[in-house]
């Protein structure tokens, strides 16, 4: 197989998201965002191609305008003033970032560079082809190296969630495929720049890492072999352009014919029970309480009215400390029979060891638990009475 990032992102987020846009190659319409992104993105690698001779600041806004007027017009706005706002938080970030990094030039080795990274199966004896593009791979110093990849998204992640990028592992795998001399793990510093808050993340991957990002990718991929895509709803469905499609949201966008309004009204009915269902609940769940704390306080077990009674039953569980009773069950040869027991198997399987063996699962205990709990009976004091008289 051969699967982008890009495509192992969206499996991960959503499988049907995936089948949609990798698998059927159904088109979409493009996003805001989307749009903003990949303005942002050109003008970044214009604005590097030029070094070290780099443009004036009103140049690159030039050139940002006349990008995003491209990438925008294929986008169907709902609200014109959007857009306006989307350029001038562009227009912000792009100042931003070039009083910040020019007039330094780094040594820039590529720009969008396009990578292949094999990954063999060696279980399945099958191999596989990752592909991507880097933004940027810059030369810090002698034989230290530094991949950066931009983001525009509102939010900035917390560092310690940089250990488990995906993004940053797979495109480690990229540059040392095609550069195998150029640097170690150690002297290859894997950053994300995020451009609206003028911040960059760093982080470095070691070679454990590196084995359980291709177990992860691997796992991805047998996964995608599987051709089963769930739905899997998140907040990032507020940005998919397949919603109108997905089994999770297209309802919303049916017509609305006699059957769904029916459908519609069940719905609603349902929920309005519900409603109701759990404000009985929650009274329920009071009035238990002041019981509870009615027969505390009188040393008592049971209440009468004149529907039936509520009493407490003593609940007894047991604990055992698991490293003990495995070694005295595997000793007996019987730790994998228990595995696969439930609790009352597992009571039962008690009942008929010999006396020695049920002695050495005693002490394995650590302790036994016991708890009063409430139980309502409806019984009429009537019935309850004829039953005690007869």
């Amino acid at each position: 197989m051969r699967i982008s990032y890009s495509s192992l992102e969206t499996f991960e987020n959503c499988p049907k998201r995936y089948e949609f846009q990798v698998k059927e190659k159904i088109t979409a319409p493009k996003t805001k965002e989307q749009a903003f992104g990949t303005s942002l993105h050109s003008v970044l690698k214009f604005l590097y191609k030029q070094s070290p001779i780099f443009p004036t600041l009103e140049e690159l806004i030039d050139y940002f305008r006349l990008e995003w007027e491209q990438n925008a017009s294929k986008v169907k706005w709902t609200d014109v003033k959007m857009k306006e706002i989307y350029f001038a938080e562009g227009r912000r970030i792009l100042e931003d970032f070039y009083r910040k990094n020019i007039p330094q030039s780094p040594t820039i080795v590529a720009l969008e560079s396009r990578f292949e990274a094999p990954i063999e199966d060696k279980l399945k004896e099958t191999s596989h082809v990752l592909t991507g593009i880097i933004d940027r791979i810059d030369k810090i110093k002698d034989g230290k190296f530094e991949i950066i990849d931009y983001k525009t998204s509102r939010r900035m992640p917390a560092q310690s969630t940089l250990k488990d990028n995906l993004q940053l592992s797979l495109y480690t795998l990229g540059f040392l495929r095609r550069w195998p001399e150029m640097a170690k793990l150690d002297d290859l510093d894997l950053s994300l720049y995020f451009l609206k808050h003028g911040e960059k993340l760093s982080t470095k991957r070691n070679q454990e890492d590196i084995n359980q990002t291709q177990n992860r990718i691997l796992k991805n991929i047998t996964e995608i072999e599987k051709n089963y895509f769930p739905p899997i709803p998140s907040p990032l469905c507020n940005y998919c352009p397949y919603r109108s499609i997905c089994p999770m949201w297209s309802h919303l966008y049916q017509e609305e014919t006699p059957g769904e309004k029916e459908v519609k009204k069940m719905v609603n009915e349902y929920f309005g029970l519900k409603g109701q269902s759990d404000e009985i609940d929650e009274k329920l769940l009071t009035i238990k309480r002041q019981i509870n704390s009615y027969l505390e306080k009188k040393g008592l077990e049971r209440v009468f009215g004149d529907e039936g009674y509520i009493g407490r039953s003593t609940q007894t569980k047991e604990d055992y400390d698991m490293e003990k009773l495995r070694k005295i069950l595997e000793k007996n040869h019987l730790w994998l029979e228990v595995l696969t027991l439930d609790k009352k198997k597992f009571e039962t399987l008690l009942k008929n060891l010999p006396s020695p063996l049920l002695k050495e699962i005693e002490a394995a205990k650590t302790k036994t638990r016991t708890q009063k709990i409430l139980k309502a009976v409806r019984k009429t004091l009537e019935k309850i009475k004829k039953d005690w008289e007869g």
